[in-house]
């Protein structure tokens, strides 16, 4: 292994002890989308085997945005619990970022505002079809003028819970790759059509 594996480095100012970094890959430790004791032990378990950097995986950045329920949710009521994985991360020499994401219509929650996941366009929902959510709904133009400050007031609860990182989810079928996707995204006013308009959301 090469030595310059193990050197310190900085990322965007971050400084890091090494440059091993633990990507975000779903932990499945969030039950009805709280943190549990397994969740933080987890992401101090990395920090304490020597991981620079943890990632914790797929944060809703709102109710609508849980692909399921028992998907992490970035809110308020969460603050505490989100500062525990912070602590116990820090409390062990590493640094800890939070993905944030959107599942858009690529959902199987049935507890979404009208009973149905929203996306860029209607369309079938595959992946929830079996599960009693067959539509995915159209957003309206006020749902996607929401989605911008709920990314950002999810990063400031990130910061305030002590969180050095957040990282977007802009891949995978999620809100933000499927407004990029013109095979998923056919709208035809300034959200759809050209690259730089499905791209308007992902950048806003």
């Amino acid at each position: 292994m090469s030595g310059r594996a193990l050197e310190p480095t900085e990322l965007r100012g971050l400084h890091l002890r090494n440059r091993f970094i633990k990507t975000a890959t779903y932990e499945g430790m969030s039950p009805g989308g709280r943190v549990s004791d397994a969740l933080v032990a987890h992401h101090a378990s990395m920090a304490a085997n020597g991981v620079a950097l943890t990632t914790v995986a797929y944060a809703a950045v709102c109710p609508d945005g849980r692909t399921f329920g028992d998907q992490l949710l970035v809110e308020r009521d969460n603050l505490e619990g989100l500062r525990r994985i912070a602590d116990a991360v820090h409390q062990r020499g590493g640094a800890v970022s939070l993905q944030l994401g959107h599942c858009g219509g690529f959902s199987k929650n049935k507890d979404v505002t009208g009973g149905r996941p929203a996306g860029p366009s209607a369309a079938w929902n595959t992946y929830g079809l079996l599960v009693g959510v067959p539509r995915i709904r159209a957003m309206t133009l006020e749902d996607i003028a929401a989605v911008p400050g709920q990314f950002a007031q999810a990063a400031r609860l990130a910061q305030e819970a002590g969180f050095d990182a957040v990282e977007v989810h802009c891949g995978h079928g999620y809100l933000l790759s499927q407004f990029l996707s013109p095979a998923i995204n056919r709208r035809r006013d300034e959200w759809g059509g050209s690259l730089s308009a499905r791209a308007r959301l992902a950048i806003a």
